[in-house]
């Protein structure tokens, strides 16, 4: 005669592979919303959670190098390492930098506020030998390169690389993960092919538009007539996004909602990257139309640049550029547009925090819409500022695509049309010249109007923890990939 017990456990043991199967059929948006997934019987006490089989997984990688040779994008890689701090804290493992020191644009004050990194910083040179001392138990198991469009263009580290890899025994192989900006930029891309054929790398882009990017390529490279291409087992290699932001703090405004008057364009002056010559050239028509709505007095013969107009309560709009390079400014713009260059990250952070609004500006042939990534959007959400954005920059950096953090304008609409109702909180000048008042754009306008420009505090930081839970599994999976 059977217990209780042996019937309960008979019971799960023969419902269990039905049970399987109904899972693996139901939609990944399931789990997404925190759905139940197993009905609620006695057999829910036996059979393990989603998360605890994810958990379950043993954890293969516990000694990480992240290195670079590149004087630039510290605050890129460095957000990696905190990730990676944060999840081998709770299952144990060391992170170690390599990188030229010291930081530039004085990085490491930022480093020690937010303490993103707790080990000192180690000379890249070394990086090769000391994966090399120990290539058993205790040795370097992931090595995540900061830039490779530069740290696999040259030097060293190409060749040493694999040849580090290539002298350890099976059970103690390390891979690589490469954090790449651009696409295009292809001059390093040769290391992927022999890195594939070990099954040893990873591709971890900033934003999702660029991780699409490669994932076409190597589904094309998978089929290539080329035999050493078409082995290499492109279609395999995996591809995450690991969105670098971090956790910037930001004087929490009580403030009633004021007028809009600060907006930016962060980034460097390249006519190439950024339409900063279209943007100038509709300040200029919007303000010789209408100077008050902007905060100005007409301009006079006498007058080179426009003037505040100071019978006015509102302050008056200004554009500030925050970036690096040269960009002449028109003279009749003197006054509002204003840049700031060559800051130190703490000095940047700063002001970045007083902007009420971030332009893209992007320019249509630039590459930031299908093949690189722009640290714009980065940027502004670590400081709380909302993004000036159209459908098509939402579907390309996707972790933004989020009304907590942008201010969606239709793309018929230029983002100085887009400022100054912002700003007026008025778009019948907009509506008045659309072909239909009933039409999408003017539907889209309308919403744009009704959400305003303002984001809380709550909504970014919300947002920011689900980016940061994001990245904590893109980090889990590189640990565990065998």
């Amino acid at each position: 005669m059977l217990s209780h017990r042996q019937i309960v456990f008979a019971a799960c043991f023969l419902v269990l592979p039905f049970l399987l199967w109904q899972f693996v059929s139901l939609s990944e948006q399931y789990s997404l919303s925190g759905a139940r997934l197993w009905p609620e019987t006695i057999c829910t006490a036996i059979l393990p959670t989603i998360e605890d089989e994810i958990h379950s997984i043993p954890q293969k990688r516990h000694r990480v190098a992240v290195a670079s040779t590149f004087g630039f994008h510290h605050d890129v890689y460095m957000s990696l390492v905190w990730t990676l701090e944060r999840v081998l804290d709770q299952t144990g493992g060391t992170v170690e930098v390599y990188a030229p020191q010291p930081f530039g644009f004085e990085f490491q004050t930022i480093v020690d506020t937010l303490r993103l990194y707790r080990g000192q910083v180690k000379d890249p040179e070394t990086l090769l030998d000391n994966i090399n001392q120990n290539m058993g138990d205790r040795g370097i198991d992931l090595v995540v390169l900061g830039t490779c469009e530069v740290d696999l263009r040259g030097g060293d580290w190409p060749e040493g690389l694999l040849d580090a890899w290539d002298a350890r025994d099976d059970d103690h192989k390390f891979n690589l993960a490469c954090i790449v900006h651009n696409f295009n930029d292809v001059s390093w891309q040769e290391w992927i092919t022999p890195w594939s054929r070990r099954n040893a790398i990873r591709i971890l882009p900033i934003s999702e538009h660029v991780a699409a990017a490669f994932r076409r390529s190597f589904f094309i490279k998978s089929d290539s007539p080329d035999p050493s291409i078409r082995l290499a087992g492109y279609e395999y290699i995996p591809v995450d996004v690991h969105v670098p932001i971090l956790d910037i703090p930001v004087p929490v405004d009580h403030r009633p909602p004021r007028i809009l008057s600060d907006a930016v364009i962060q980034g460097s002056f390249s006519t190439d990257r950024r339409d900063y010559l279209e943007i100038f050239a509709e300040l200029k028509e919007s303000l010789a139309r209408d100077p008050q709505v902007w905060g100005y007095l007409p301009l006079t013969a006498e007058d080179e640049s426009y003037i505040v107009d100071p019978t006015l309560a509102d302050p008056p709009f200004r554009l500030f550029l925050i970036g690096s390079g040269y960009l002449e400014i028109p003279s009749e713009l003197r006054n509002l547009v204003l840049i700031r260059d060559g800051l130190n990250y703490s000095d940047f952070y700063t002001l970045m925090r007083t902007m009420d609004i971030c332009v893209p500006a992007f320019s249509t042939g630039g590459g930031y819409y299908d093949s690189q990534a722009s640290s714009t959007f980065a940027m502004a959400v670590e400081c709380d500022v909302p993004i000036l954005v159209t459908e098509r920059i939402k579907n390309s950096y996707m972790y933004v695509n989020d009304d907590r953090a942008v201010v969606t304008r239709p793309a018929a609409m230029r983002e100085v049309e887009a400022l100054r109702a912002l700003r007026t909180r008025d778009v019948s000048f907009f509506l008045n010249r659309t072909s239909t008042l009933n039409s999408p754009t003017a539907h889209a306008a309308d919403a744009m109007m009704r959400m305003g420009w303002v984001r809380s505090e709550e909504k970014f930081r919300s947002l920011k923890q689900d980016i940061w839970r994001a990245n904590e599994r893109v980090g889990e999976r590189m640990l565990r990939d065998m």
